[in-house]
């Protein structure tokens, strides 16, 4: 279909930010977003934009082996047996001052076709892409792809993040103009970018302006044939330091379709006070508790303890068991059942490992429900010291995998801890991205499936 226009490009934007929720699931917007074979009679040569996985590590300037590129290789093979000019954006991190160079070298080793790096690609006062950014897409034979530099460098990436539905509509003439420049480049749009799940201009707003777009080959297997399956998990395993997946977990919680979740990290730490808090129990979670603390990573604030007891009272109305830490290890190496004050949680204790794990045994020989789904870690587990608890928890997916269960690890560190302490074959799947897929499971939309999908079903 022909790029959206004016007042149909507003109401589309509106729909992708999450301002006009259509409370469509997962697997409609799937039926209604275009496969990548539908871009098959795109004439050889013909320029397209891929919003790619490119947020990866370094370890001083040099990438190692990394899935997120490594699931970039089938859409760029399409797109090279097609002889597509590819031209690939993304970003590392939420700043801008991380470039992208040292992804462009790890890809040139192991991709063919691979063309130029463009580092300063875009001109935000004339709102147009610089000559040097033109002259990179011009120099491109078909079949071949090039790296333009963290899009997040440029204010406009990040605008929606901040905006407010009274301004959607200057924004919205902005993203106009911004787009524009963009079809200079090119006017196809592929996302296969399953980690992209914030409200950024090149996953929300780009796509609305081409002419035809795609969901890339890696993410759409991903969405639909995993991420799907991990919905109807009866058991989750959550843990982590990140205070706002509690949002995610109680979207879990109502949806219905858990039983059983076992809780570790800050996650935990704030299920715990909120516990005590409807219990009538005092509970001391130590130094995260602190206000004093309020600038470190693993404090927890009373919003979050408020966002908690909200969380275990829709638990509680929807029968679903939510299993705390009864013990755990401090800072010093040392196992407490309580915390004190001062004391930093970095893992879970022996008898948290044991309860765990008697737990999801027990609820795998009483469930018809068999599939499970993990997010996070236990604790600081590249730290021999803090790393029991989540090893202990690899070795009770694998036996719940081997007992029947589809077991299945999101990204990230969850990913790493199966690699360190097992292997991927000792689950069904492990993906490349936890928090997409937390907000598949908690029924959230993804503003770039939003996005696809209002362009595929708007009139222009």
């Amino acid at each position: 279909m022909p790029q959206l226009h004016s007042e149909t490009f507003t109401e589309a934007l509106r729909q992708a930010a999450g301002f006009d929720p259509a409370g469509v699931g997962i697997e409609e917007r799937l039926g209604q977003i275009p496969a990548i074979d539908t871009l098959d009679d795109l004439p050889e040569g013909t320029p397209v934009w891929i919003r790619a996985d490119l947020d990866v590590p370094d370890r001083d300037g040099m990438i190692g082996d990394d899935p997120r590129l490594a699931s970039l290789h089938e859409t760029l093979a399409y797109g090279r047996e097609r002889g597509w000019r590819m031209l690939l954006i993304g970003h590392r991190g939420r700043t801008a001052d991380r470039t992208l160079e040292y992804v462009h070298q790890k890809l040139k080793s192991i991709e063919p076709g691979c063309g130029p790096f463009i580092k300063d690609w875009f001109d935000e006062h004339a709102e147009t892409l610089t000559g040097v950014a033109v002259k990179g897409v011009e120099s491109l034979k078909p079949g071949e792809f090039l790296v333009f530099e963290n899009v997040r460098k440029y204010d406009f990436e990040m605008r929606l993040w901040t905006t407010v539905e009274e301004q959607l509509g200057l924004v919205s003439d902005h993203f106009g103009r911004i787009s524009a420049a963009f079809r200079q480049g090119a006017t196809v749009y592929i996302n296969d970018a399953i980690a992209s799940g914030s409200k950024d201009f090149s996953t929300t707003a780009l796509p609305l302006a081409m002419g035809r777009t795609a969901l890339g080959v890696f993410t759409r297997r991903e969405l639909a044939e995993h991420a799907v399956q991990a919905r109807d998990a009866g058991l989750v395993v959550f843990s982590g330091m990140k205070l706002d997946k509690l949002r995610h977990l109680h979207g879990i919680v109502q949806r219905g379709r858990v039983e059983v979740i076992l809780a570790g990290g800050s996650l935990a730490m704030a299920l715990r006070k909120a516990s005590g808090e409807i219990s009538g129990e005092r509970i001391s979670i130590g130094a995260a508790g602190d206000e004093v603390n309020r600038d470190e990573k693993a404090y927890v604030p009373p919003s979050a303890v408020e966002k908690a007891r909200q969380l275990l009272v829709d638990a509680e109305a929807n029968g679903v068991r939510v299993v705390l830490p009864i013990d755990f290890v401090v800072e010093d190496g040392s196992v407490v059942s309580d915390l004190g004050a001062g004391m930093w949680q970095r893992d879970i204790g022996p008898e948290t490992r044991q309860l765990f794990d008697e737990t999801a045994r027990a609820w795998l020989d009483s469930t018809e429900r068999k599939a499970v789904f993990h997010n996070g870690v236990m604790g600081q587990f590249e730290n021999s010291t803090f790393a029991a608890g989540t090893e202990a928890i690899v070795a009770t997916l694998k036996a719940l995998h081997d007992g029947g269960a589809a077991v299945y690890v999101g990204g990230g560190e969850g990913r790493a801890a199966l690699e360190r302490f097992g292997s991927l074959d000792d689950v069904t799947h492990a993906f490349t991205a936890g928090g997409t897929v937390l907000k598949c499971l908690a029924d959230k939309a993804l503003p770039f499936l939003e996005a696809l999908a209002a362009h595929a079903t708007a009139e222009a």
